[in-house]
């Protein structure tokens, strides 16, 4: 019965350590490419880790479609290797490319703020591998290790801000300040009605 107990604790600690193993592979490689990407720039390792922990894979053969324009957006996804084009539709004039997402970067990121919909479409360009992080992710993250859940809804916040200035700055140098300032005002009330129409 002793022998017994010790063969089994004994293949329970060798399964342990072999599944830690590919674990902590996992772990590194996700953590190597989280280095690369310009939103999460700055943070340690241990977050670096946290995040990849809660990370998924996932695999696109070439022209698979991730999500389509007006899906409901489930959170952002960073190529790790491959190519993506994001595609909007044109009314009659078809479906445009917006641009090309290559290794290291990430798109998607507005859906982990809030229930929004995809603006665009996602389509693989050539056998593209992602990672992964969508709210539930987040959410996991918040309860596991609030200190790092804050620090990616930071970065996330920081990004989105940073990009809504770019994208005044872009209006202002081509229809003027008061056409950009004006059209933000807009959105504000927009986004005000809105959340009456639902509190009503």
């Amino acid at each position: 019965m002793a022998l017994t107990r010790r063969i089994i604790r004994t293949l329970r600690d060798l399964y342990r350590r072999m599944f830690r193993r590919q674990e902590d592979a996992r772990t590194r490689e996700i953590v190597e490419v989280l280095r690369h990407v310009t939103l999460f720039k700055g943070f340690s390792g241990s977050t670096l880790r946290e995040l990849a922990e809660v990370i998924h894979y996932r695999d696109y053969k070439r022209d698979e479609f991730l999500y389509y324009e007006r899906d409901p957006g489930l959170g952002l996804y960073i190529v790790q290797r491959g190519r993506v084009r994001l595609l909007t539709e044109a009314g009659e004039d078809g479906v445009h490319e917006l641009r090309q997402v290559t290794e290291h970067e990430c798109f998607g990121e507005l859906s982990l703020l809030g229930e929004f919909r995809r603006m665009e479409t996602a389509q693989a360009l050539t056998e593209t591998k992602v990672l992964g992080f969508f709210s539930p992710d987040l959410k996991t993250m918040l309860n596991r290790n609030p200190s790092a859940g804050a620090m990616v809804v930071l970065a996330l916040a920081r990004h989105l801000a940073t990009r809504q200035v770019a994208l005044i700055q872009h209006v202002t140098d081509n229809q003027g300040k008061d056409v950009a300032l004006r059209l933000l005002d807009d959105a504000t009330q927009h986004i005000k009605a809105v959340r009456e129409e639902q509190a009503g």
